[in-house]
Order: C-alpha cells, then structure tokens, then sequence
C-alpha cells in the first residue's frame, strides 16, 4: 500500500468524522471509523518531512495554512482551539529540533554550525554544536508542552509528540512499534482528559499501517491533500446552515 492511498483513506475517514460532527452528532460509528484518520496524517507527516526536499518549505506550507484556517474557525467559533494543521506544524518544530540533535551527535553540520559561519564568522567546535542543539530541541520540547497545556490544542502534547515516533527510528518495525506506543498514549490521555474511549478505536489504523510499503505512489496529489481539509470544512459547515 503506498503513501498516496495511506492518504486517501485518512481523507476519506476525516470526511466521514467531521460530517458526524456536523451533521450527524447521533451516528457514533461515525466517529469510530473517523479515529482512523489521524494516525494515517500523522505518520504521513513525518514521511513527508523525512524525504522532502525543502523542510522550510515543507512547514511554511502546513503552517500558513494552518493559519488561515485557524482564523476563520476562531472568528466563526468564537474561540481559541488550534486546529489540526497548527498540531502538525509544531510537529514538523518537533521532528526538526530532534533531527538536529541527532545529526549533531553523529558529527554532521547542522543549522547551527551554519548559522555561526554566515553571521558569526566562526566555527563551532563540535561539543558546541551538540551541547548547542540540545539546548534548542529542549526549549522546543518545553514551548510546545507549555502551549498545549495553556491552549487547547487538537489532539493535545501527545498528537503533537505522535509523527516524531515515526521519524526518528531508521529500522521500519521500531518505527511501527514505537508509533503503535504511541496512539495507545495519545487514547489513553483523550480517555484521562475527557472520559471518552472513542480514541482506542484508532486501533483500526494499525492493519493500514503494517500494508504500508514505504513508496509515495504514483500519483501523489500533494496539494489535493493541503487543500482538501479546509475545503471539506466549509463545504460541512455550508451545508450545516443549508440544512
């Protein structure tokens, strides 16, 4: 199973939660089946971010339209709650400070060491660069725990926390193993946050996971996919009112 039909479905589930939401607040199985759909866009995310060319770019993208989202739902909802784009962006934050540490720790240049020779004029010693990409992935690591526990944020520390579990290991099966460990974390803080064990049935993403080949796929529709959550949102929130 390729990346691009990984992203279909987690597509497909997100539409069928979210018009539950909407629409249909009394089919419950809506929301199961939608449970699926984060783990997909969360291991996607840290594929995307692993094999991207341009990880600037990468964020900027998610992030800005994260954004304008998250100003249209603010100004409809009359509340602050960051929505799903803003928890991948700090994600992406998260996947780039960790990488960071681990490309200093095997001796590779990283952004610091080129940021001290552009505008410093001068080359860090290694220990420095190592000391000095830790400090950075730990006030990351702060920020984003301190943010999510004075703002809601969608899917909480533990959703931010979920795509690095994919990213760091190399080997594939500590990859699944770890993220696995890691949606039974983020159901189990839902569960502890709110009472609801609708979050355990993310389960149902673990087949779709494992069937997962590591190849994007032929057609891989990368703006079909940006553009599809705010699209799919107002169209729900339109025919809500039309309704």
């Amino acid at each position: 199973m390729t990346g691009s039909i990984i992203k279909i479905i987690a597509a497909i589930t997100m539409f069928i939660d979210h018009a539950g939401v909407i629409l249909f607040p009394q089919y419950g199985w809506m929301r199961i089946i939608g449970r699926i759909s984060f783990p997909l866009y969360a291991y996607c995310i840290a594929e995307g971010f692993r094999y991207t060319r341009n990880r600037v770019q990468y964020f900027l993208q998610i992030f800005l339209l994260g954004l304008g989202c998250q100003i249209v739902y603010t100004v409809v909802e009359q509340t602050v709650y960051l929505g799903i784009l803003l928890t991948f962006s700090l994600s992406i934050l998260l996947m780039a400070a960790a990488d960071s540490v681990v490309r200093s720790l095997s001796g590779e240049q990283i952004w610091l060491d080129k940021v001290a020779e552009k505008y410093g004029k001068t080359t860090l010693k290694p220990a420095a660069s190592r000391i000095g990409s830790c400090a950075v992935f730990v006030l990351v690591f702060t920020g984003i725990w301190v943010l999510t526990v004075n703002v809601k944020v969608d899917y909480g520390y533990c959703g931010v926390f979920l795509p690095l579990l994919a990213f760091l290991p190399k080997n594939t099966w500590q990859q699944k193993i770890l993220f696995f460990g890691g949606m039974l974390a983020l159901a189990m803080e839902q569960y502890a946050g709110g009472g609801s064990t609708v979050q355990f049935w993310s389960v149902l993403a673990v087949p779709i996971l494992l069937a997962y080949n590591g190849k994007p796929g032929k057609f891989r529709m990368k703006w079909f996919f940006y553009i599809f959550y705010p699209a799919h949102m107002a169209f729900l929130y339109l025919l809500s009112f039309v309704i």
